[in-house]
């Protein structure tokens, strides 16, 4: 792997891009560093939801905001992302892994959703440091530390055991910050940005007590908390970015390789978290995405940035605490400013925003007879992957490719099987279930019948004793052995409609009251017609009930009379 840049390289690095006349909306975010990237790519910004080429939005997109993308617009969200980054969303994504991989998904520490672990979580009392998380909420805001679970267990909370042996640079505790990007669900396309941000906390650690258990500036390494501590110092040189309680990714990967540690060994596995982690929700994104895009021209039409809360311990093992959907870009400092700027500059880079999608919607739109355009073959898929593919490798800027990598064959036991594939699978499945014991089996392919032609169908009222002189075998065309000789009580018939007599043990109830007993049968015997005629319904019984009869003469009579 090559070094990892340093914050002053990649100021200075030379960015080769297309000048494009791209539109871009920004009236849903408040971020000024996104539009100053954007006047260096030179593109404009406009409040039209028609002209645009992209949005960018700080919040959740609904479905509808979704269904209202034209085939040639993207957006800075996938649908459903806050799998991802809603605290308990992840516990329950993460935890499914676990149970299937519980070797590879060791990277977070044991989570429980309240209030529906809490009986698995009532036997874990006493046993540790818990962190209490709110399940929605960001800057580590309603965070707190406890022993005790009794008056939490019936509310909505994620809890998480405590790392109680962190990773100190001098004497403090710290996570890193690193940005993803998620530029495509399907295929699975992630990428990890060089630099990043380390969060220092304002006050020395020391191990977990009953009497620290409220300090969340020596706990809690969340920039919203810190920077209100008298503690707190800001860094105003970017020449200087490992000094200060907010430091630059790269200078955190310098001092550890000047301790001697493994940094390459590091950011793999740092890779490795982001990639399992985002394959555990794959399958989900990857559904709503395909029910919300109606483009055919294979355009990436959503891409997110998400920032990796990643906490090193004592070993130097990397654990996962939080994915943020919605990372910050609030530029307090100029290290800051210059991170994320240069994060979003190279993100758009990337996406390889282009005019032509929006001229073909238009001059389809101006025809005079509108034609849905066409799906595209595979092979035109897999020529525009390789068009895209190419491109990324010669803009990725300040980008690693994460997925897919060298590690490919690794990952793709933990991607989800695809339809057809799991379609296959549980016919497979099924076939084993109800397949016969081999013995049955092979039993079956020793006595199957020669071909040959089909015998004539025996009379409906022929039994064994009516077939001397002719061969079972020749009629049937089976191994069959022959039935024992039989009197003429117990003679039964060839197929199931023929007449059967049967002792009166075997006798089944007449079925109707009308039913008549041969007189010339025995008093032991009874003879049942098979298959018994079909029941008819009762015939209706018609009454004729007298009706009294008037007349209006008679009617008229009275009234004189009265």
């Amino acid at each position: 792997m090559s070094e990892i840049f340093t914050l002053q390289q990649l100021a200075q690095l030379q960015r080769n891009f297309v000048k494009r006349k791209i539109q871009i909306n920004l009236e849903q975010t408040k971020y000024k560093v996104i539009d100053e990237a954007v006047q260096i790519l030179e593109w404009k910004t406009t409040p039209s939801e028609f002209e645009c080429h992209i949005f960018w939005k700080d919040t959740y997109v609904t479905d509808e905001e979704y269904r209202r993308l034209l085939p040639y617009q993207r957006i800075n969200h996938f649908p459903g992302s806050y799998m991802l980054g809603k605290k308990n969303e992840l516990c329950r994504n993460l935890n499914k892994m676990r149970k299937q991989y519980p070797q590879d998904y060791d990277f977070y520490p044991k989570t429980w959703h309240l209030p529906y672990q809490s009986e698995e979580l009532r036997n874990k009392q006493g046993t540790g440091i818990f962190i209490i998380k709110p399940e929605a909420n960001c800057q580590g805001r309603g965070i707190f530390l406890t022993k005790k679970l009794d008056s939490f267990l019936d509310k909505h909370y994620v809890v998480q055991e405590y790392i109680s042996n962190p990773y100190l640079i001098d004497g403090l505790k710290f996570d890193l910050r690193i940005y993803v990007m998620l530029k495509s669900i399907t295929p699975l396309k992630i990428f990890m940005y060089q630099e990043g941000l380390a969060r220092f906390s304002t006050k020395k650690y020391v191990r977990p007590q009953k009497k620290n258990l409220s300090s969340v500036t020596m706990h809690l390494t969340n920039y919203a908390i810190n920077k209100r501590s008298k503690d707190f110092v800001f860094n105003d040189d970017t020449n200087k970015d490992d000094v200060g309680h907010k430091r630059s990714l790269s200078s955190v990967f310098k001092y550890l390789k000047d301790q001697g540690h493994n940094v390459e060994q590091l950011i793999q596995q740092i890779k490795s978290v982001i990639v399992k982690t985002i394959q555990s929700v794959q399958a989900d994104l990857a559904h709503l995405y395909r029910s919300q895009q109606h483009n055919a021209d294979g355009i990436e039409q959503c891409f997110e940035l998400f920032g990796f809360d990643i906490l090193l311990d004592s070993n130097l093992k990397p654990w996962l605490l939080e994915v943020n959907h919605t990372p910050s870009f609030s530029t307090d400092t100029p290290l800051d400013k210059i991170i994320k700027k240069n994060l979003i500059l190279d993100t758009l880079i990337l996406l390889d925003i282009r005019n032509k999608p929006k001229k073909n919607y238009l001059d389809q739109k101006r025809a005079p007879t509108f034609q849905r355009p066409l799906k595209m073959s595979q092979d035109e898929k897999e020529k525009q992957l390789n068009k895209v593919a190419i491109f990324e490798n010669k803009h990725l800027n300040g980008y690693l490719r994460v997925y897919p990598d060298e590690n490919f064959e690794y990952f793709e036991q933990f991607m989800p099987p695809k339809q057809k594939e799991k379609e296959t699978q549980i016919l497979q499945l099924q076939f084993e279930i109800t397949k016969p014991p081999e013995k049955i089996q092979k039993l079956q392919t020793e006595t199957r019948p020669p071909l040959g032609k089909v015998p004539k169908r025996l009379s409906t009222n022929q039994s064994f004793s009516e077939l001397e002189g002719q061969q079972i075998q020749q009629l049937t065309m089976r191994n069959v052995v022959a039935p024992q000789t039989r009197t003429s009580s117990q003679q039964r018939p060839f197929s199931s409609i023929a007449t059967i007599n049967r002792p009166v043990s075997a006798i089944r109830k007449p079925l109707y009251g009308t039913q008549i007993q041969n007189p010339n049968q025995s008093s032991n015997q009874q003879k049942l017609i098979y298959p018994p005629p079909i029941e008819l319904p009762p015939r209706p019984v018609f009454k004729i009930i007298p009706i009294k009869t008037f007349s209006f003469q008679k009617i008229e009579n009275t009234q004189k009379n009265e």
